[in-house]
């Protein structure tokens, strides 16, 4: 069986964005099943097929070597006979295309990888305030949660009056802890949360020293990997039309203004919900993706259109104008 030859690209971007496990089925899914890009952002990926068109996945594909081509070239075989064709191939290097069937096909991935600290398209974005949801020794999860990240019947399921271990994800670092169901005496009482340990514990503390804030909690790609946010912002308003902060002052060697990312994140996706997916400068209409291809899209820098006049003000008081 002859394969094509792969034709890697060196944009990685969408490679890296997506963990590996998430990878190889993209892969698998493409070479074995002919899925679109499309799908594959949607039902793998979890993205919205409307708005990335496929981009995602075909970054993922490109950046391998594999491309139209490769779609659905193993159709009705195993993935031990395409690993055996792939191994005596001399058209191209396919190691990497071969690790990666063979993780998918024997589920060889390490738990504790950060891959898997990459929130769950279905999981809730569960709010605390430090101080108040939030204690010394853990979080106490609201009842209206417990199904979800307790669920009866599966082998998370942790019963009244014990702990699983669990990881969390933090500020950067992954920390041991338990989510807990405690076993009162009063059965009306239904109390879970996720406990800390000791290194969590002091992390919270060097991360909120004056317990003022708040974060959000997540679950990974299975229920005993979490993510906890520190939310250095507000949540972004839904009025599009409502001028938003840029964000604290800063200090370095000079004082300057942080910027707010999700600014420029959410005016893009309402300017491409308006142009069809597009987007291009206002001014000319320049449209990075149509001059510059892959290497452009989603490429384009935003500016402000109206300057604020408590941000005025501020520059002049340092000007002393």
């Amino acid at each position: 069986m002859l394969i094509p030859e792969l034709k890697p690209n060196a944009r990685d971007r969408e490679y890296k964005l997506c963990p590996e496990h998430m990878r190889d089925s993209v892969v698998y899914h493409y070479m074995f099943e002919g899925e679109s890009h499309r799908w594959l952002d949607e039902n793998i990926i979890g993205e919205d097929s409307t708005y990335s068109r496929g981009w995602v996945a075909m970054g993922v594909l490109h950046h391998l070597g594999l491309v139209n081509n490769h779609k659905g070239i193993f159709k009705d075989m195993t993935i031990q006979e395409a690993i055996n064709i792939l191994g005596e191939s001399n058209i191209s290097d396919f190691r990497r295309i071969i690790m990666s069937l063979f993780r998918y096909h024997h589920n060889d991935y390490s738990m504790d990888g950060f891959e898997y600290f990459t929130p769950a398209k279905e999981s809730p974005i569960i709010v605390k305030r430090v101080g108040k949801s939030q204690y010394t020794d853990g979080v106490r999860i609201e009842k209206e949660y417990h199904d979800i990240l307790n669920p009866i019947g599966t082998k998370y399921y942790t019963e009244r009056g014990s702990a699983r271990q669990i990881k969390v994800l933090f500020n950067n670092n992954v920390f041991d802890a338990e989510y807990r169901y405690e076993g009162q005496t009063d059965k009306s009482k239904e109390l879970q949360s996720t406990r800390f340990r000791k290194e969590l514990k002091s992390e919270f503390k060097k991360v909120f020293p004056n317990l003022i804030g708040s974060f959000t909690i997540q679950y990974g790609q299975d229920l005993n990997h979490f993510i906890f946010t520190n939310q250095l912002v507000d949540q972004f308003p839904e009025d599009e039309e409502k001028e938003y902060s840029e964000g604290r002052i800063a200090y370095r060697k000079h004082k300057m203004r942080e910027r707010n990312p999700k600014v420029i994140k959410q005016a893009k996706e309402q300017f491409m919900k308006k142009n069809n997916g597009r987007l291009y400068c206002e001014a000319c209409g320049f449209d990075f993706y149509e001059i510059y291809g892959e290497r452009g899209i989603d490429f384009i820098e935003g500016h402000h259109t109206k300057l604020y006049q408590s941000w005025l003000t501020e520059i002049r008081r340092e000007l002393r104008i």
